[in-house]
């Protein structure tokens, strides 16, 4: 299913990692644009996901879960933005160039700098964030990167992990 970011809550991105939800919040109905699946391919796609999933989709999963866990340790709810500013560090650092390396590599950096805006738009990012990152975005080009894709509904839930883990190391 996917993840429709106006609607993100915790629990939600639970789900989309695979993960049980805490509560029994109902999950969006909402589809990202050019998501053709139908939902029905969506659940029978969840099940097989559970059985023959490769062990890097396992990982990226538990890796997801981590991070709710420690989002989930902060006090008080969690407030759009996730993300009003990118943290000072040099961990911090990385996960963003990685980030944007990974977006850039996906779709090329036009397109990362119209998702950038659209993150920023819907809560995940902002204002302060969304400038610093397109402000590192020049910084990254790769002949490897494949400018004739458009980012899915699956790189997008790559880059609320990245949120997340952001938002994580800010104490958010």
């Amino acid at each position: 299913m996917a993840i429709d970011p106006r609607n993100y809550d915790l629990d939600e991105l639970r789900a989309a990692s695979g993960a049980s939800p805490r509560s029994a919040s109902p999950r969006s109905e909402a589809r990202w644009p050019g998501d053709d699946a139908a939902p029905e391919a969506d659940d029978a796609a969840e099940g097989e996901r559970s059985t023959d999933r490769p062990p890097a989709d396992a990982a990226f999963e538990a890796s997801v879960a981590r991070d709710l866990v420690t989002m989930e340790g902060r006090e008080g709810p969690r407030e759009r933005p996730y993300l009003p500013a990118l943290p000072a560090s040099l961990t911090a650092e990385a996960l963003i160039f990685e980030w944007l390396e990974f977006l850039v590599l996906q779709a090329g950096r036009e397109s990362v700098a119209d998702a950038l805006d659209f993150y920023a738009s819907v809560g995940w990012l902002g204002g302060d964030a969304a400038e610093a990152l397109h402000a590192y975005l020049p910084g990254i080009d790769d002949a490897r990167a494949n400018a004739a894709n458009d980012l899915d509904a699956d790189d997008h839930r790559v880059s609320l992990h990245y949120v997340a883990r952001l938002a994580t190391l800010a104490g958010r």
